[in-house]
């Protein structure tokens, strides 16, 4: 069951502890070969047998879960760590921004990004320009903090501030 819930999952798991426990009444428990049971205390091996193989199964499948996470965990520190060295050997040849958001787009693998500068009231852009009539929640998201999300297009647009 452990092999099972760790690879698949707690709801594969599961079907297999309980098939597990109908075999076992099946074959093992007095009378053999049937459905049933006939002294009350092979009632307690059995629900303890089912019960052990689904709190193992659930175990297994959370511990999965959290290892996948921790993963995950690993591959976004990685990235910010790539992310702020890359930063710090921006060269002078390119404005700062424009070199800014295609590394952010490069070790994020984002399809394409924009930044937005204040100041300036630039945009700077990487990867397709297809960002046509988003220039003012663009500029909304970094002047007020709003944030707006496009699921069909599969954008995000969010203020990310630096400093204070």
């Amino acid at each position: 069951m452990l092999i099972l819930a760790s690879l698949w999952g707690f709801f594969e798991a599961s079907i297999a502890s309980i098939a597990a426990t109908l075999t076992y009444n099946f074959f093992f428990l007095p009378p053999v070969r049937r459905f049933t049971i006939a002294d009350p205390q092979n009632w307690v091996a059995l629900v303890s047998f089912l019960t052990t193989a689904l709190i193992a199964s659930r175990l297994s499948a959370e511990v999965k879960r959290r290892a996948q996470e921790a993963v995950e965990r690993q591959q976004d520190l990685e990235r910010l760590y790539t992310f702020s060295r890359s930063i710090l050997l921006i060269d002078n040849t390119e404005p700062f921004p424009k070199q800014l958001v295609q590394k952010l787009a490069d070790i994020f693998e984002l399809s394409a990004a924009v930044l937005y500068e204040r100041r300036a009231e630039e945009f700077y852009h990487a990867g397709p320009l297809d960002f046509d009539g988003f220039e003012d929640q663009l500029r909304d998201a970094a002047l007020q903090g709003t944030s707006f999300s496009d699921a069909q297009h599969n954008r995000v647009i969010t203020a990310v501030r630096l400093g204070s």
